[in-house]
Formats: C-alpha cells, sequence, structure tokens
C-alpha cells in the first residue's frame, strides 16, 4: 500500500524505523566481512588419481581450472595441508584417507576441514550436492567467499548463511527475554537489545547474500538501498513485532519472540536471494510462502515449549500479510 495512504499515525511509526533502520546501519562496519568474502579459498581434491580429482574439482566448483583450486592423486605427496580451508576426498575404496588426513591437519577450536565425498561414482550429482550443503554448513564463515569465488557453491552457501544467522538470533530472541521478568525496564530492555542485535545480524546477513551473487562490496550503502526495497518493511513490521512480543509475560512472550526472530531472518534472507537470482521481488504470496515453511521449521529448534505450543505460536506470531517485503515486496 502506497505510504501516503495509511493513516498518519501509521506513516509516522513507518518514517519512524527507516530512521531506525538507518541509525544501526551508520554505526555498522561491514570491512571484515568484505575481506573474508573477496578473498579466494583453497580447495584441495584429492582422489585415487589426478584425472578424477580434477573432474571432481570442476564438478564440486562448477568451473574449469577455478583459483584456489589444487587436485591431485593420492600419490601425489601432498604436503602443507594447513594451508587449505577444505580438503575434499574421495576415496571409494573406503581405505581410511579422510580420517587419516583429519588426523595430519591441526586445527583449533573446530574439527578439521576434511570432507569426504560419498559414494563409488566420482560424478554423482547428488553426493556432490551434499557435499557442497556439509562444507559450507560446518564453514559457516567460508560460505560467502566460497559462494562468490565458486558458481556452484552459491546456492548452498547462500542457506548457510541464511540458516546461521536465523539461529542466531532465535537464540538471542530466547536469552534476551530473560530480563522481562523485571516489570516494565526489563521489557524496555529487551525491547531495546532486540531492535538492535536482531537488525544488525539481519543487515550483515543481507551483505553476505549479497557477496555471494557478486556485488560490488565496497558499495555497502548501494547494497543497502537496492534491499531496502525489496526487504525493508518486512524488516520494520519483524521488529515491531519482536519489541511488542518483548512486553508480554516471559512464558507467553519467549515462544512468539523466537519464531519472530527466526522465520523473520529467515524470510527476509530468502527474499534477498530469490531477488538475486531471478531480478525481481517476490510476489506476496510466495513472501508468505517463505515465512510460513520458516515457522514449519522452527519446530524443529530446541525450545522450551513441546510441537504443539510452538505451532500454536508460530501461527499467532506470522504476520503474513505484512511481513518480508510487504505486498510484493514494497516497503512501508
Amino acid at each position: 500500500m502506497p505510504l501516503l495512504g495509511r493513516p498518519k499515525g501509521q506513516r509516522m511509526g513507518s518514517i519512524g524505523t527507516i530512521r531506525s533502520f538507518m541509525s544501526v546501519l551508520r554505526e555498522m562496519s561491514f570491512d571484515d566481512v568484505r575481506r573474508d568474502a573477496e578473498r579466494i579459498p583453497k580447495v584441495l581434491v584429492l582422489a585415487p588419481d589426478e584425472t578424477t580429482a580434477a573432474g571432481i574439482a570442476v564438478r564440486l566448483t562448477g568451473e574449469a581450472n577455478a583459483n584456489g583450486v589444487t587436485s591431485s592423486g593420492f600419490q601425489g605427496g601432498v604436503t602443507d595441508l594447513q594451508r587449505y580451508d577444505v580438503v575434499v576426498v574421495f576415496d571409494p575404496e573406503e581405505t581410511e584417507r579422510v580420517s587419516d588426513l583429519r588426523r595430519r591437519i591441526h586445527t583449533e577450536g573446530g574439527p578439521a576441514p576434511v570432507f569426504g565425498l560419498g559414494g563409488r561414482r566420482a560424478d554423482d550429482d547428488r553426493a556432490i550436492e551434499d557435499l557442497r550443503a556439509k562444507v559450507t554448513e560446518r564453514l559457516p564463515d567460508l560460505a560467502p567467499a566460497l559462494g562468490r569465488a565458486y558458481p556452484a557453491f552459491r546456492a548452498a552457501a547462500t542457506r548457510a548463511v541464511i540458516d546461521e544467522t536465523a539461529k542466531a538470533n532465535a537464540q538471542f530472541a530466547l536469552i534476551s527475554n530473560i530480563p522481562a521478568v523485571i516489570p516494565i525496564v526489563g521489557s524496555l530492555a529487551a525491547a531495546g537489545a532486540d531492535f538492535l542485535v536482531l537488525t544488525k545480524n539481519q543487515l550483515l546477513m543481507l551483505f553476505k547474500i549479497s557477496a555471494i551473487h557478486g556485488r560490488d562490496l565496497h558499495d555497502q550503502w548501494g547494497i543497502m538501498r537496492e534491499m531496502l526495497p525489496v526487504v525493508g518493511a518486512g524488516l520494520f513490521w519483524r521488529t515491531a513485532a519482536r519489541e511488542a512480543a518483548s512486553f508480554i509475560p516471559l512464558a507467553a512472550g519467549t515462544i512468539p519472540k523466537v519464531v519472530i526472530a527466526y522465520a523473520g531472518t529467515v524470510s527476509a534472507g530468502r527474499v534477498a536471494d530469490f531477488y538475486y537470482r531471478f531480478g525481481r521481488k517476490p510476489a506476496a504470496f510466495e513472501v508468505k510462502g517463505f515465512y510460513r515453511q520458516a515457522a514449519e521449521t522452527v519446530r524443529n529448534l530446541p525450545l522450551p515449549l513441546g510441537g504443539g505450543d510452538r505451532s500454536q505460536s508460530a501461527s499467532k506470531s506470522d504476520p503474513g500479510d505484512s511481513s518480508a517485503g510487504g505486498s510484493n515486496g514494497r516497503s512501508s
């Protein structure tokens, strides 16, 4: 609905959220995300022979002779494994090479980035697709660089970025509602914390998705100006819903907030990805589909209530008609 067609109070509310959005954006720095996304990942593909390894590398990245990708046979004597971000091993004879390489690569704070390509065929497209998903899920910080550098990784990288951000926002929504047990003051604090942290997380997610889709990352304002009409209205409405939920008593308010934070973040990410892939804003029914699919996924999150309560909360918290992108993605 056009802005001028709304009641005065609603117009001022929309303007206020836009100003708040811009205020948060001015305080943010995307330099670290840009630096990480623009670097070329170092990928090593190992197979019984070099020809097979090279073929897997092409299928995995979507490019022949992709930058940063090395392929080698098992007899190649690869050394200095520490310098690779991802090591892919095709071992159809199951000779324990994956386990051996994981022991050889020393890591701090996480498992070695060694991944086995399942199956006995090097040209198994399903196995390759599953491998991309595993890599980006385990290494979400590397996902923007993988998606930006290698076309075939784009879908998996986008899913990983959206999933990581949505889960982080859901967890934060759950924890941030704890201060709400303090009357008035606690609710105000929870609402303010939600706006700052969850909105910043969503903005970083949008920037990462734009990186995956090859946008100029040195023009962060240009990216946000492009994204604002696409996901702006949904971002604002979800922020308002989160803040409103902060004033509900703890037991009643926590689950709706988690649903809104998770499903709202997922739908915003999917709207942005849709726009970059197809060059248009998704229609209103498509946006509602994004939100409802995400709300259903909340059933699998480790929340304190049972599945029935979660489902009811998801239904009550669905801002469907005014969520991500509004009507055909228009901003408020």
